[in-house]
């Protein structure tokens, strides 16, 4: 048994070794449980190259001779056993004491434990082994420190202020007032969680989540309404969808289509731009993420921007930019699975028009302003970029990369089929009275029984922290029903009515602004919901269909004027590269010119939803 003072030697050699430096005191700490020291006399083989590699071993005194594989003597060392941390079996070296050494131990097991918190260990560890093979420390990159700490931005502490001041400030206005307790409790919560979103000083799944555990610690709402979200069929909807999107990348079945239209399509900058404008539609109903799909869209981007005549920020380079991100976005709310706001005004929307809107309608119902965005698209496309010239693409080696991937597997089979059964059961809902939740339900259990999802793909395939965002805004709202906070807003809301039931183009300039306002600061998702539920009341005095105020809701909150408010264009950045990026003032140009194009759209579509008795 180890004495105190041979502890302290092996915790000290343990925070001195360049192997681990870096490591957390948690992680020295573990190492420290499961060292153990062994003394070994001069002469004894402390390792054999081809042994299993069990064990990482450090000199705390004497001295190692380490020979290669073959042989070749590479000198004294102070530690061997690399290969535990390395990701090799087998020890690639022998290791001789020289003298009687103190050795330090540690176990491969605890080694692997310490690697899951820290795996730039494992990359020290395989230079660490080159080195020692080819007989010389391997370069390494110089460190850069940063000589003082980063101070804090303006940004965050404003943020910081306001979720801590706003609160306070309207707990006393609503005692001065003499305001409802319970109003006066929801509207400090309400306030403290839209300035966290503001100033996005946490991620954006954290404010609804802070909003729920405060409204349950001051008993708001039972808890079976603050809760309600996370005990609704859209908990398997969500993560159904999010599966079926993952095993679909996963299986290799959306390279094999891209490939497919690659070969099919003829080598022009129209039918190029089409084959990322139809292949972003056509994941749309599948995938409930913009940034989901232009990730799917980004080796195709790549490829056409790959081809000869294609230079970094040329026209057609730019072309091809704006057609990958109106195909990822363009259809975002087109579909109800398309957005995953959109499932959040699904989850407003009364009963009876949730079984309306849940199958193919509510695409039918979004139909004109589908075709006018699209039709729009190319006219822009044209006006902006030009007719272009020929992007040749080689078919030849397409040919051959469909040949290399050989026919239809198992996997991609029983995807594909899982895709038929979600995509009929969507647009068949009005036929087969299955409602969506169990249709995603069923295509995921059988993902599961399948065997194409495992443990770690389950955590990777579903946004949980999205699932999360969004089931807890459906607390909110279910928390506002209780108070009868709508309720108590009528009069406004009369007032307002009255000023719109004349004519509904006030009501569509009116959402248009609101929803600009609001995403200037909050983001697509957390925008699109506040402005809907600020509407909804107003849709029910006017007689306008709750689903169109949503509608409006999704559509407007797409429309951005700076980077920062698109995450899906900042996506689009990296996936060009600085070196490579297309013109970015016409790109931006562009996006203005669209932004007003689903404006006009709404505006086409208002005779369309009169004819649908939705107006």
């Amino acid at each position: 048994m180890p004495t105190d003072s041979s502890i302290t030697a092996i915790a000290q050699r343990l925070l001195q070794d360049p192997l681990f430096a870096g490591l957390t005191g948690r992680a020295h700490a573990r190492l420290l449980g499961a060292a153990r020291l062994v003394q070994v006399p001069a002469g004894q083989t402390v390792v054999n190259s081809g042994a299993p590699a069990t064990e990482l071993w450090l000199v705390l005194s004497g001295a190692l001779s380490v020979r290669s594989f073959a042989g070749e003597e590479r000198g004294p060392a102070q530690r061997v056993g690399e290969e535990t941390l390395a990701g090799q079996a087998l020890y690639c070296r022998s290791a001789l004491a020289l003298t009687d050494c103190s050795l330090v131990a540690l176990p491969r097991r605890v080694l692997q434990e310490v690697l899951g918190d820290a795996p730039a260990l494992a990359s020290k560890a395989q230079d660490a082994l080159l080195g020692s093979i080819g007989g010389a420390a391997l370069p390494t990159a110089p460190i850069k420190r940063s000589s003082a700490a980063a101070p804090t931005p303006s940004r965050e502490l404003w943020g910081w202020a306001c979720t801590l001041l706003s609160p306070a400030l309207l707990l006393a206005a609503g005692l001065w007032q003499g305001w409802a307790i319970h109003n006066t409790l929801f509207a400090a919560i309400l306030a403290a969680t839209v300035s966290m979103w503001m100033f996005s000083i946490v991620d954006e799944f954290v404010p609804p989540l802070f909003a729920m555990t405060a409204m349950l610690l001051v008993d708001l709402a039972p808890a079976k309404v603050v809760l309600s979200g996370f005990a609704s069929s859209g908990l398997i909807l969500f993560v159904g969808v999010y599966v079926l999107g993952g095993v679909l990348v996963a299986s290799g079945l959306s390279y094999r289509f891209i490939l497919w239209m690659r070969l099919h399509l003829p080598d022009t900058p129209f039918w190029h731009g089409f084959a990322l404008l139809a292949s972003g539609y056509m994941l749309s109903p599948i995938m409930p993420s913009g940034n989901a799909r232009l990730s799917l869209l980004a080796p195709l981007y790549r490829d056409f921007c790959s081809a000869d005549g294609v230079k970094p920020g040329s026209l057609d380079h730019t072309r091809l930019a704006a057609a990958t991100l109106a195909g990822s976005m363009n259809m975002s709310p087109m579909f109800l699975t398309s957005k995953s706001a959109n499932l959040i005004v699904f989850a407003m929307l009364p009963a009876q028009l949730q079984e309306e809107f849940q199958g193919f309608f509510w695409f039918l119902a979004a139909i004109v302003c589908a075709l006018v965005v699209t039709v729009g698209h190319f006219v822009l496309e044209r006006v902006f970029f030009g007719p272009g010239h020929a992007l040749p693409a080689s078919k030849a080696q397409v040919r051959q990369q469909l040949q290399l991937l050989g026919t239809l597997g198992r996997d991609e089979l029983f995807v594909l089929g899982a895709l038929g059964v979600f995509l009929l059961g969507a647009t068949g809902v009005s036929w087969h009275h299955i409602s969506l939740p169990w249709v995603a339900g069923f295509v995921l259990v059988a993902l599961l029984f399948h065997g194409l999802v495992s443990k770690k793909n389950f955590q990777h395939y579903v946004d949980w922290p999205m699932v999360f965002f969004l089931l807890s805004l459906q607390g909110l709202t279910g928390t506002m029903e209780h108070l009868h906070l709508v309720e108590q807003l009528t009069p406004w809301v009369d007032s307002l009515a009255a000023l719109l039931q004349q004519d509904v183009t006030r009501l569509v300039l009116l959402e248009l602004v609101v929803v600009l306002v609001i995403r200037l600061a909050l983001p697509i998702t957390a925008g699109m919901v506040v402005s809907a539920i600020l509407f909804m009341p107003i849709a029910e005095a006017t007689g306008i269909n709750p689903w169109l105020i949503g509608f409006l809701a999704a559509m407007f909150s797409d429309l951005w004027f700076l980077p920062y408010q698109s995450s899906a264009y900042s996506q689009l950045r990296s996936v060009s590269g600085a070196s490579t990026l297309f013109n970015e003032p016409l790109f931006l140009k562009f996006n203005l010119a669209s932004c007003a194009l689903r404006v006009v759209a709404v505006f086409v579509s208002i005779p369309y939803w009169d004819a649908l008795d939705l107006i």
